[in-house]
């Protein structure tokens, strides 16, 4: 009996309760521990959270582990290059060797990760833009930023997914989630206008505190390279030269640039900050190197190799560039992983080959560093020698080679590599196609951008040609016109039936 009585004086409760809901908004309740939107987007410290929040998207949060932006943006890059052999777990491994599939879990962080950067960049927008208190010259300043991270974001969807789905507002209804993706061309349209709107609000540096967020010059380079990569040449060359104007220098030390001990430097455009801090439950650390050294399961490919060989001074030595980017059977070569090793008795002791030339970048070259997995190494997403080096082909492509090589041995010069004597335009092409740049950037997520821009999609007879010249391993599995993108993962095209697979991933 009293089980009946309770169910009963339960119902009562509940028809109380719904009786005076319909009177009054008695069961609209805020949850006291959540910020809610009209909470939130009051103040200016207020917009400081959000603007923090969107850095950390750039820092691709997929685990809250040291691996994340280390797996998601360098290495799944870097695997698919003619630089860096891999003998790597999957799906590593298998983006490695050109076999991808809509189920890998790296595509579709990837994937993921930029649309968050969008999704939080677009909720910026759109709350600055209605906060009527705030100074309206910090106004200009926060979309800016939130523009130049929207730019950053939809230039790696476009150049891994192809044509991708354009959000330049939060979702207000159903629909809004199942959107079909746009062309490419739409899509560059965009990036051009959020870097140059970026670039006209942004201030050209910032105090120490706030040292990681994008500035003037990050943004005008951003969108050289956006030009760059459209081929738009006399419109790259005047943002680069712009650039070339702001007050940045090579750094003569190049080892220095990757030590974690030298960050925003004069040389520093724009970096992702990385720390080795633990507090607040998440890592924000980098891991760089030991998936490239440590685990010895990548090395310099044998005509990478071969580059680096070539690169010496003057006097016949080797650069600084190849002492600050590989380790090799040489006495100027040494790093905290060889345990007090020489190269040979190294390799030896671990059962490796002999002429196997290892990857230096990024590496915690400390000895009292307590964990070599969680570095607080920041990674460079732009470098002035990368707007150099692009100035130089933008110049080049115009046939304006005699300006175009100073750039190029300005580069070299710190490097203490052997300038370049004149050069007709063919030359100067293919040396900053592959000499230059890929000694210059092994290592950091260009590369293949860098290939597939000029070789890929059936460009100068196709991007497996040049693999196989290269010989490159794996090159027989790639397929022009295909390989040189990700296929849209296939958890978004069940999500959105508006989709659509990349050609021959159907």
């Amino acid at each position: 009996m009293k089980k009946y009585n309770k169910i009963i004086s339960t119902l009562i409760i509940i028809l109380i309760i719904t009786i005076i809901g319909c009177k009054k908004d008695f069961l609209i309740l805020t949850n006291p521990n959540e910020l809610t939107p009209d909470q939130f987007w009051k103040t200016e410290s207020d917009v400081d959270m959000a603007i923090t929040s969107l850095y950390a998207m750039v820092q691709m949060p997929e685990w809250g582990e040291q691996w994340d932006f280390n797996e998601h943006f360098n290495l799944c890059q870097e695997a698919r290059t003619d630089m860096i052999q891999w003998q790597m777990w999957e799906p590593l491994q298998s983006i490695s060797e050109f076999l991808y599939t809509p189920s890998q879990y790296m595509e579709r962080n990837h994937w993921k990760w930029c649309y968050r950067m969008i999704f939080t960049a677009n909720q910026i927008l759109e709350n600055v833009e209605k906060m009527e208190d705030l100074n309206a010259e910090k106004k200009l300043v926060y979309e800016a930023e939130a523009k130049f991270v929207r730019g950053h974001a939809y230039f790696l969807l476009l150049k891994n997914f192809g044509n991708v789905i354009l959000v330049t507002e939060t979702a207000k209804t159903p629909d809004d989630f199942y959107k079909p993706q746009v062309p490419a061309a739409q899509i560059w349209t965009q990036i051009e206008n959020d870097f140059t709107d970026a670039k006209t609000s942004l201030p050209p540096s910032w105090e120490t505190k706030w040292l990681g967020r994008a500035t003037k010059g990050a943004a005008a380079s951003y969108l050289g390279k956006a030009y760059l990569f459209q081929e738009k040449w006399a419109q790259a060359e005047a943002e680069f030269k712009a650039v070339t104007t702001m007050g940045y220098e090579l750094e003569q030390d190049y080892w220095s640039l990757f030590t974690g001990l030298n960050e925003f430097n004069k040389e520093s455009v724009f970096e992702v900050n990385f720390s080795a801090i633990q507090e607040g439950g998440r890592l924000e650390s980098l891991a760089t190197a030991e998936q490239y050294s440590e685990y010895n399961s990548n090395w310099v490919s044998e005509w990478g190799k071969q580059l680096f060989l070539k690169d010496t001074t003057t006097t016949g030595g080797f650069s600084k560039r190849f002492y600050g980017s590989v380790l090799w059977d040489d006495p100027g070569c040494d790093v905290y992983y060889w345990n007090g090793l020489n190269y040979n008795d190294f390799c030896t002791e671990n059962n490796l080959p002999t002429d196997r030339m290892f990857l230096k970048k990024y590496v915690v070259y400390r000895p009292d560093w307590p964990d070599v997995t969680k570095a607080d190494n920041n990674y460079y997403v732009i470098r002035y020698s990368d707007v150099l080096l692009m100035l130089a082909e933008a110049l080049n492509e115009q046939g304006k080679t005699n300006e175009a090589i100073p750039y190029v041995n300005e580069v070299r010069d710190r490097a203490e590599s052997v300038p370049l004597g004149s050069m007709t335009q063919e030359e100067l092409r293919d040396h900053i196609r592959h000499v230059e740049r890929p000694l210059e950037f092994i290592c950091e997520a260009t590369r293949f951008d860098d290939l597939t821009r000029w070789y890929g999609f059936g460009k100068e007879g196709g991007l497996k040609a040049l693999y196989i010249s290269h010989d490159r391993n794996a090159a027989s599995n790639f397929v022009d016109s295909q390989s040189e993108l990700w296929p849209i993962p296939q958890a978004e095209l069940d999500a959105n039936p508006n989709l659509e697979q990349n050609e021959g991933y159907q």
